[in-house]
C-alpha cells in the first residue's frame, strides 16, 4: 500500500497499516468525501452537517437535474457557506482519492451506482442512505420496493448502520446500509422490550411523520393545506421498513418467534417521528423495563432516556434521540423521538461515517436540539 492512501486517503479500506498509524494520520488528515444525489431533503442535510466537520472536505456534490448552478443557488441556507458547484453523478469521473460516498439517492438508484463504484473506486467507503441494501434477500425487496434487484451480489457486503446496536460490525466496514428512518424510531423503543423479555408473542407499534419524510418534491400526501388539517394511518402492515425491522431483530434476537404490528401515520408537522409500542404483560415490572433502557442506552452519546414522554420538537434538526418506557396497569409502553432528516437519514449516515473512520461519534453532530 503506497503512502498516498495513508497521507490523502486514511478513510480509505487499508488492512496492511497497523492501527496506531491509521489513527495517527486520521487525527492529522481530513478525508475527502462527496455525496451523489446532494439536492434533495438528505443531500442537503448531509451538506448543512459535513461543511461543519472538522475531519472532512465534501470534495463533490452531484445532482443531475442541477448540475452546473452552484449548491447555494438550490439551498439558499447554505449561501456563503460553500463553492461547490453540482456536477453530473458519472462514476468514472469522480475523484479517485475520495475517501467516502454518500449514496443521498432514490430507491432503485443506489444499486445501480454501486457497481461502478466498487469498480472505480475499490477501496472507497460507502454510506447509502437508500433501502436498496438495507435487505439481505432480494425477494423481499421485490416485494416492498416493487422493483427488481440488480446487484444482488453486493447485499452480503453491507453492514446495517444502527450505530447504538451494531457499532462494531459498523467499525470494519466498508459499505453501511443506513437504517430507514421508521426503522431507526421502531428498533431503538422495541430493543428494551425484548432485552427485558416483555415481548411473548407480539408488540403493536404506531409511528407519526412528518411531512418531509415523503421528499422534497411535491407530492399529494405533502400539499400543506391538506395535510396541515389531517390526520390518517397508510401502509398498514406494509411499508417497506417492516421487514428491515423484523430482519434486525431476527439477528439480534435468540429464538425469534415474534409478531410486529407496525401502523405508520402521517401527523400535520414537517419533521420528525414519533413511535409508540404497546403489549400486554402481567408479570413484567416498570423497574426491569428501566434497567433495560439504562443498560442499553445508559452510555449512549446520543439517546436521553426520559423519565415522561419524549418530544419531537426537542431534538429537531439534532442526532439525538429521546426515549422512555412504562408500564400502567399490565400495559408495558415504550416510546421514542427522532428527527427523520436527521437522526432518521444524514446525521445518522455521518454518525456511521465517524464510527468507520475511528473518529469521535459527535463530531460535526453536536446541536443537541432545539428548545420546545
Amino acid at each position: 500500500m503506497s503512502n498516498y492512501l495513508y497521507t490523502e486517503g486514511a478513510c480509505r479500506v487499508d488492512s496492511t497499516s497497523s492501527r496506531m498509524k491509521h489513527m495517527f494520520l486520521r487525527a492529522k488528515k481530513r478525508i475527502n468525501v462527496g455525496i451523489i444525489g446532494g439536492a434533495g431533503y438528505s443531500g442537503a442535510e448531509l451538506l448543512r452537517l459535513l461543511l461543519f466537520h472538522p475531519r472532512v472536505q465534501v470534495s463533490f456534490v452531484t445532482s443531475r437535474r442541477h448540475a452546473g448552478n452552484r449548491v447555494s443557488t438550490v439551498n439558499r441556507f447554505l449561501t456563503g457557506l460553500t463553492d461547490l458547484i453540482f456536477i453530473e453523478p458519472e462514476i468514472e469521473s469522480l475523484p479517485s482519492d475520495t475517501d467516502v460516498i454518500f449514496l443521498a439517492t432514490p430507491h432503485g438508484t443506489s444499486m445501480q451506482l454501486l457497481p461502478k463504484i466498487v469498480k472505480a473506486l475499490p477501496r472507497t467507503r460507502v454510506i447509502d442512505l437508500s433501502g436498496d441494501f438495507r435487505l439481505k434477500n432480494p425477494k423481499v425487496y421485490m416485494q416492498h420496493y416493487n422493483m427488481e434487484h440488480n446487484a444482488p451480489e453486493h447485499l452480503s457486503s453491507f453492514v446495517y448502520g444502527l450505530a447504538e446496536l451494531n457499532r462494531d460490525a459498523i467499525q470494519s466496514a466498508q459499505y453501511v446500509a443506513n437504517p430507514g428512518c421508521f426503522a431507526t424510531g421502531v428498533i431503538l423503543a422495541l430493543m428494551p422490550l425484548f432485552s427485558c423479555a416483555a415481548v411473548k408473542r407480539e408488540v403493536s407499534v404506531v409511528a407519526v411523520t412528518g411531512s418531509s419524510g415523503s421528499g422534497e418534491l411535491p407530492k399529494e400526501v405533502t400539499h400543506h393545506p391538506v395535510r396541515s388539517q389531517n390526520f390518517k394511518s397508510y401502509k398498514i402492515q406494509e411499508h417497506q421498513h417492516l421487514p428491515e425491522i423484523e430482519q434486525f431483530f431476527r439477528d439480534k434476537v435468540l429464538n425469534w418467534d415474534y409478531e410486529i404490528g407496525l401502523v405508520p401515520q402521517s401527523g400535520s408537522f414537517v419533521r420528525g417521528i414519533f413511535t409508540t409500542a404497546t403489549l400486554y404483560n402481567e408479570s413484567i415490572q416498570e423497574s426491569s423495563l428501566k434497567a433495560a433502557f439504562e443498560k442499553l442506552y445508559g452510555e449512549e452519546q446520543f439517546i436521553r432516556v426520559v423519565e415522561d414522554s419524549p418530544e419531537v420538537i426537542v431534538v429537531q434538526g439534532s442526532n439525538y434521540v429521546e426515549v422512555s418506557g412504562m408500564v400502567k396497569r399490565n400495559f408495558v409502553v415504550s416510546m421514542s423521538a427522532i428527527d427523520n432528516l436527521v437522526r432518521g437519514a444524514s446525521g445518522q449516515a455521518v454518525q456511521n461515517m465517524n464510527i468507520m473512520c475511528g473518529y469521535d461519534e459527535r463530531e460535526g453532530l453536536e446541536f443537541p436540539g432545539m428548545r420546545p
